[in-house]
């Protein structure tokens, strides 16, 4: 069951929905939601102080991001990603976003490759102060920034959906120490792609960091990744039947 640590605060202003689902999909991404746990309305009401429909709203959005899978009998569990599935979303992952680096980087201006390259510093900032979840947020970011830039909405939701469960199941790897903080500077060679690279520069550029970021997990053996990741025991006053 939840720990009431996960969803610290309670939820006052406008847009309830919309808040709970922040919260929530930051504590998927940080890993305090692990794969395959059951997430439970009204538990989740009662922390936040909001309605079960609020809650309920909020875990749709999380269902349509591919964060949770809800089951007819109402259950809602953490997404669970196998080796194949993982395989299968990075196959597709590699060839989209080598067509959207491409179709983007003609139509970057200086301006916007030096907003890049500053997004991809606080990555190494969040790096250096082994902020795993800001971490993989600013890197969330750092990819979409490059996607809004083809001015293919087309592009843009396509890989939003497909990539949102990679980059939270990233942040759960990084979070177990299961893939650790490179000390290096990870997106220095896509910045530089951008701004000084032709076309196979740039998708080379692009496939060696998709690969690189989720190589341990593939390489472990593990079916899954919930059978890496163990939730540790929660008190008895925190548990619910």
């Amino acid at each position: 069951m939840i720990n009431a640590s996960v969803l610290p605060q309670p939820i006052r202003s406008e847009s309830l929905a919309n808040q709970v689902f922040n919260i929530l999909k930051k504590a998927v991404f940080s890993g305090k939601f692990q794969p395959g746990e059951t997430l439970r309305e009204l538990h989740i009401a009662r922390m936040l102080e909001v309605s079960q429909a609020t809650v309920r709203e909020a875990l749709a959005q999380l269902e349509q991001a591919g964060l949770v899978v809800r089951h007819p009998n109402r259950k809602t569990v953490v997404t669970v990603f196998t080796q194949d599935e993982v395989r299968d979303r990075l196959t597709l992952r590699v060839a989209l976003e080598e067509i959207a680096f491409v179709k983007a980087a003609p139509l970057m201006k200086q301006d916007d490759v030096d907003q890049l390259a500053a997004i991809g510093n606080e990555i190494d900032t969040c790096i250096d102060e082994n902020n795993c979840l800001e971490m993989t947020l600013a890197d969330m970011r750092f990819h979409r920034f490059v996607w809004e830039h083809t001015g293919s909405p087309v592009i843009l939701k396509t890989l939003d959906q497909l990539t949102t469960p990679l980059f939270a199941f990233l942040g759960v790897l990084h979070t177990t120490g299961m893939h650790d903080l490179r000390s290096g500077r990870p997106h220095e060679d896509l910045v530089n792609a951008l701004r000084n690279g032709g076309e196979e520069t740039i998708r080379q550029a692009i496939r060696e960091h998709i690969r690189a970021s989720y190589q341990t997990f593939l390489e472990s053996g593990a079916p899954s990744l919930d059978m890496l990741v163990k939730p540790a025991p929660q008190p008895a006053s925190l548990r619910r039947e």
